[in-house]
């Protein structure tokens, strides 16, 4: 065996365990893309229904809150009218209470000065007579 051939056989080693290590190599690549395969299709079939859901819930949440907002507009419409009619109401009896309070003290004054009595104690008191007199 020459020293050419020597190489020549070493060489074809060397490209046997090259080639060797790159099937290897491969084979685990294939591997790693199946699994990855295999996790995506399992991601793709939970992840969809996950987003569907997700999706319907936004959709019945927005609805809800529409409707709240128009719950609270009327609330607040029904608080605005409130507050009109009490204010009506007020305007409307606080003068005729106030009148009717003065009229009947009024009433009473003069009732107790034709009996007779004094509008600040019970007894009379003769003209002329008091302090500085």
């Amino acid at each position: 065996m020459s020293a050419v051939d020597l190489v020549t056989l070493l060489c074809a080693v060397l490209a046997l365990c090259f080639a060797f290590a790159l099937a290897v190599l491969a084979g685990r690549v294939l591997r790693s893309v199946q699994a990855l395969n295999a996790a995506t299709e399992l991601f793709l079939a939970e992840a969809v229904p996950a987003v569907q859901e997700l999706r319907d819930a936004a959709s019945r949440a927005s609805s809800e809150v529409d409707r709240i907002d128009d719950l609270l507009e009327v609330a607040g419409a029904i608080g605005d009218r409130v507050d009109s009619a009490t204010e009506a109401t007020y305007r409307a009896l606080t003068s005729p209470v106030i009148k009717s309070v003065a009229l009947a003290s009024g009433t009473r004054r003069a009732a107790r000065r034709l009996r007779g009595r004094s509008t600040t104690n019970n007894e009379m008191i003769p003209a002329g007579s008091g302090r500085g007199s």
